[in-house]
């Protein structure tokens, strides 16, 4: 297969335990498919007829024939379909769930915080790893995070307890009903102003957005189909930019209520405050330059990146300074005209086929998209401002905000659905309107799930992992150290050609250098912020 693209073939390349993963997830119920190849090369499937007889992967080959590779590894013209990419969603409960329930065993058996914290990457961010890192096995991620949680907590509460434990959330629901006052959501301050589930949503959509931007980069493990669609379509690694956009703003000030002061103080401020941004975006332009590394104009441009589009929408948001409601009526009028604008006006044909013959034309995808990416950071003020904590103190008005988030998901995702079916289905490239009814539907769905997960958990919750309250703590952070070190990983080995234990390895070791000393640096109280 190696032989077809030109590669050579490195005989003797022991491969035991890719076919073990092969025939683990078969076994499973689960075909890789795509996912263990890319035309044939890098580290294909092992034969079905051979024990351990198997095909040896090319570890590395010569930069010219690792760069012909490059070019046509990250194609995706399909996508994974609407209703694949949402069903991820659900892992983030599942994976809340059992870190919640591991968390009773990790204080009786690991005392010490340096383990504790390994015990929280453990349960809390590793889980996250391997499922969004492969996440053509969703429904196999979602069902092993069922039965190990229906055992943790069948050895928490003995069989003749469960109903005492089903009264206990039937009593929740009548307190409810009747209007009596009882506790609503968590909180994770003393002040009782920052929700418990909002941290957790935050946390972990950066998470796995920091691990899918190198798991795209091992495509034995990560299918194709999830990967950056070119025009349109709809697949895991779409998600990332418009959910950070989204988990910024669900907590701004204006999603708060809060009033910023003077427009031109707080203009200059935000301009102080985002000079990470268009410092990593200068020295990404100018080191990819000079490296001659590989990178798709179709995403943003010759020159764009996605630091200056979130510098961009900081600043006009920053400049604007607008109310939760104005907030909403002003994103829907703005996706509606730039929709407008891309299909009646023909901008659409411009931006995904017309020559690069300028500055502007060279830079059409980022430049555009800014407005797309402004839409979706207004809708997302008006779905923060459903999440402040002083209106959420009754159980009753909770529960109404949970489920006004399911009602926004399920309302956003049939847009979505209804432009499909139109012919405007969503597109990144673009960030069109059914793009950010996508991005909005989709960070709604966590959001509610994870409010109800609040609600009704039956046991006194345990702490939020430090490794989740420092992640999103510094949102910032972790974004651009992750985009550091899937550069330093590009650099210092070829991962397109990594077989499978060899990808998972490299992701959770990444994992581990990311988001534990974070973990740390909160357990003491600190928190790393750039902005």
């Amino acid at each position: 297969a190696a032989l077809k693209q030109g590669i050579p073939h490195r005989p003797g390349s022991c491969d035991v335990l890719s076919y073990i993963f092969v025939r683990w997830c078969r076994w499973q119920g689960q075909e890789l498919g795509a996912a263990m190849t890319i035309g044939g090369t890098g580290c294909p499937e092992l034969p079905p007829s051979s024990k351990f007889s198997h095909t040896g992967c090319v570890w590395s080959v010569d930069a010219e024939a690792y760069r012909r590779l490059k070019e046509g590894a990250y194609i995706n013209h399909d996508g994974a379909g609407l209703f694949s990419t949402c069903l991820l969603m659900l892992i983030y409960p599942g994976t809340v769930c059992f870190q919640q329930l591991l968390a009773d065993a990790a204080d009786k058996h690991l005392s010490r915080w340096p383990a504790k914290l390994v015990g929280e990457f453990g349960c809390a961010v590793l889980p996250l790893t391997i499922a969004f890192a492969t996440p053509h096995t969703a429904w196999l991620a979602m069902a092993n995070l069922g039965w190990v949680c229906a055992a943790l907590v069948a050895e928490r509460e003995k069989v003749l307890a469960w109903p005492r434990l089903l009264m206990r959330m039937r009593a929740t629901r009548a307190v409810r009903k009747e209007g009596v006052y009882a506790p609503g959501f968590t909180h994770i301050d003393a002040a009782g102003t920052r929700l418990r589930f909002v941290a957790e949503y935050r946390a972990v959509i950066m998470i796995t957005t920091c691990i899918v931007i190198l798991a795209v980069d091992f495509p034995s493990i990560f299918p194709r189909s999830h990967a950056k669609t070119e025009e349109y379509g709809y697949s895991l690694m779409d998600l990332g930019t418009g959910c950070i956009v989204c988990a910024s703003a669900v907590v701004s000030r204006a999603a708060r209520g809060v009033a910023q002061g003077p427009c031109s103080g707080a203009v200059l401020r935000r301009l102080a405050s985002i000079w990470p941004l268009l410092l990593m975006g200068l020295v990404r332009l100018v080191v990819l330059s000079g490296m001659d590394y590989h990178v798709p104009t179709s995403e943003y441009g010759v020159h764009w990146n996605f630091f200056f589009t979130l510098a961009v929408v900081a600043i006009v948001a920053t400049g604007l300074d607008l109310g939760p409601q104005a907030s909403v009526a002003v994103g829907v009028v703005l996706l509606v005209a730039y929709e407008l604008l891309l299909t009646v006006g023909g901008f659409a044909e411009y931006i995904l086929h017309a020559p690069r013959t300028g500055l502007f034309s060279a830079n059409r995808e980022g430049i555009m998209s800014c407005a797309g990416y402004l839409g979706i950071h207004w809708l997302s003020v008006g779905l923060g401002s459903l999440c402040v904590a002083p209106s959420t103190q009754r159980q009753r008005e909770a529960h109404g905000t949970a489920r006004r988030l399911l009602m926004v998901a399920v309302g956003a995702l049939g847009v979505a659905q209804v432009l499909d079916f139109a012919g405007l289905p969503a597109s990144h490239r673009m960030c069109n309107l059914a793009y950010a009814a996508l991005v909005i539907g989709v960070d709604a769905l966590v959001l509610g799930t994870l409010a109800f997960l609040d609600l009704y958990w039956p046991w006194m919750r345990r702490p939020l992992p430090h490794v989740y309250g420092g992640v999103q703590e510094s949102m910032l952070v972790p974004f651009l150290l992750g985009n550091l070190l899937t550069g330093a990983v590009n650099v210092g080995a070829q991962p397109l050609l990594m077989p499978p234990w060899a990808a998972l390895l490299t992701l959770a070791i990444y994992s581990f250098v990311l988001f534990v000393p974070l973990g740390v640096l909160r357990s003491r109280g600190k928190a790393l912020k750039l902005s």
